[in-house]
């Protein structure tokens, strides 16, 4: 991610000038500083730190406390301090927009008459390529998400069981925000009507989507019939 990438390179030019800091350490008392990493994995945060410390520098981890014991001298220590404040900052909250629409290759006048889709930019580019002549909205959804978090929702509406699972990292552009999400649909069916439920793959990818733009993440048919289920996506930071 270009965030990431920017942040590392700077971290890296701070170890530089830690390194020309080694070489004048002379007999400098050690400071030491407990630190709560709030946003990122703690052991990651070492792994980034050690690799800057002096040679009389050492990181320590409470793990289930999420808290970093760092000792060294004072001039390498304010260094480590500010390469910590670049890398644990609070992820970027998500919002994504779900549309389900049931696509039919025989034309119901009920769905015929949803004007809304009829006059839909994606849904008419739809019906150029593929072969359905009906589209029915089946359901709409919101989901709310930080970055490189895993969001799991039921989407579908009555009579039809569908997990969606979401995972979205972002990445800052100049000319817009970008998302790179997984995504998952899964169908939950029935085992033999006696309440259990096994779970069918429906779409199963990973896509690139411009920030505020709708996309069509898959086309999957029901049951090998003629109906088949369109998820379309679109994402923006909330601000």
């Amino acid at each position: 991610m270009k965030k990431f990438t920017i942040i590392l390179l700077g971290i890296f030019i701070l170890g530089g000038v830690i390194q020309i800091l080694h070489s004048s350490t002379g007999e400098s008392e050690l400071r030491k500083e407990i630190v709560k990493v709030k946003y990122i994995n703690v052991l990651a945060a070492r792994s980034v730190l050690v690799q800057f410390i002096s040679p009389k520098g050492k990181i320590q981890v409470i793990l289930d406390e999420s808290r970093l014991i760092i000792e060294d001298i004072p001039e390498v220590m304010a260094k480590l301090l500010s390469i910590l404040k670049e890398l644990d900052v609070r992820p970027v909250d998500l919002q994504f927009n779900i549309e389900l629409v049931l696509g039919s290759m025989t034309s119901d006048k009920k769905m015929d008459l949803d004007k809304e889709l009829k006059s839909d930019l994606i849904i008419k580019e739809l019906r150029s390529l593929l072969r359905y002549k009906s589209f029915e909205l089946l359901d709409s959804s919101i989901i709310k998400v930080q970055e490189s978090k895993r969001s799991s929702q039921i989407i579908g509406g009555e009579g039809i069981n569908l997990k969606l699972n979401l995972r979205p990292r972002y990445i800052k552009e100049e000319k817009g925000d970008i998302f790179q999400v997984e995504l998952e649909l899964i169908q939950l069916l029935d085992v033999n009507g006696v309440g259990k439920k096994r779970s069918l793959t429906l779409i199963d990818t990973t896509l690139t989507i411009k920030s505020g733009e709708r996309t069509v993440v898959g086309v999957s048919k029901l049951d090998g019939g003629d109906k088949a289920l369109i998820l379309i996506l679109s994402g923006q930071v909330i601000k």
